[in-house]
């Protein structure tokens, strides 16, 4: 790695220089006054061409794709016209590559080892529509895909084959899915609604021959899972456990409903008690709505298990905090059930 790229890296943080490559605070310092490219808070600054927006890096930290969604004379964000500017930075020379003008709001972008990159591009007014759009290391278009909804995130394959779009509810049959895209071939490889919800970031798995295996989704709190190159969802187990262990108490609680709600048997049962009873520690019993939803899912359980007068006291305590929690009936079948002959 040449000393630019190295200095760069450990000015911003990005990896702790070791002793055959440490850096005085002076040579930074001196260094830094030469820089034409600087990375600071995940934004991009550029002395020639001048230019200031959001950075994007490659996973090897070569390149960078800056994104400034504004009309160049202070109108950011929304509005009708006033394109916005792309420019691709190649650290190893700390040259900018090139410069495009084309998008109307390139709001994000995610670029690969290689250089070629993806942008998000908002477009122009209100409606719901985006467009994402591979761009090679030349500038040149490489494949566009548009959308009749917003698009919530984009990731790149390090080879930059292969991208995933993420898209937000919308009216039209373009929302709430989850796409993969073959820039190569130009064509969606498989689009489908996430089963995981709507995920943080992407990784890819790719064979030795370039082709896709595996699409990995990330999410922060849950973690890591896999869809097939068909689109297949691999990880229901790893999902539901990763639900009912690790998500917010909303999550846990959905989980454990789904859970005795489609699969119910006494080992369920355990696993949705023990979710409903952390839901409920880790603040769902300060909200009323949330706490019967807990309450009412601790008396199932109980039900399940056999455990009868406690799955009462669980359905009585659901019905204090909220009458509606729509379990009226069964907890005075069981009552009448629990009296004594």
């Amino acid at each position: 790695m040449n000393f630019i790229l190295q200095l760069w890296e450990a000015v911003s943080g990005r990896i702790t220089p070791s002793s055959s490559s440490t850096l005085s605070v002076t040579q930074i310092r001196h260094e830094q006054r030469s820089f034409n490219a600087h990375v600071r808070n995940r934004m991009l600054t550029l002395k020639q061409p001048e230019f200031f927006g959001s950075a994007y890096i490659s996973l090897n930290k070569r390149w960078i794709v800056g994104c400034n969604d504004s009309n160049g004379m202070g109108t950011g964000g929304f509005r009708e016209h006033g394109n916005g500017r792309v420019i691709l930075v190649d650290m190893e020379v700390d040259k900018a590559l090139h410069e495009l003008t084309s998008f109307a709001r390139p709001t994000k972008a995610a670029v690969s080892d290689i250089g070629n990159y993806i942008v998000e591009d908002t477009g122009f007014g209100s409606s719901l529509s985006g467009n994402v759009v591979a761009i090679d290391i030349q500038g040149r278009e490489r494949y566009r895909r548009s959308y009749a909804a917003n698009v919530l995130n984009i990731g790149l394959s390090q080879c930059g084959r292969y991208a995933a779009v993420q898209t937000a509810n919308a009216p039209s049959t373009d929302g709430n899915l989850l796409e993969i895209l073959d820039i190569d071939r130009r064509c969606i490889v498989f689009s489908r609604p996430p089963v995981s919800g709507w995920a943080d970031s992407y990784s890819f798995e790719i064979t030795h021959d370039g082709r896709l295996h595996a699409v990995k989704v990330k999410h922060k709190e849950l973690g890591d899972f896999s869809y097939s190159a068909s689109g297949e969802f691999l990880d229901i187990q790893k999902y539901q456990e990763a639900q009912l262990e690790n998500g917010n108490y909303a999550i846990k609680l959905m989980a454990a409903r789904d859970l005795l709600k489609f699969e119910p048997s006494q080992g369920n049962a355990v696993k949705a008690l023990s979710a409903a009873n952390a839901a409920l520690e880790e603040g769902a019993k300060d909200v009323h709505d949330w706490g019967a939803i807990a309450h009412r899912l601790r008396g199932e359980s109980y039900e399940l298990l056999g455990q009868l007068p406690e799955a009462l006291a669980a359905f009585d305590h659901a019905l204090l905090l909220n009458p509606k929690v729509g379990i009226q009936k069964r907890a005075t079948a069981l009552r009448k059930k629990l009296m004594p002959a």
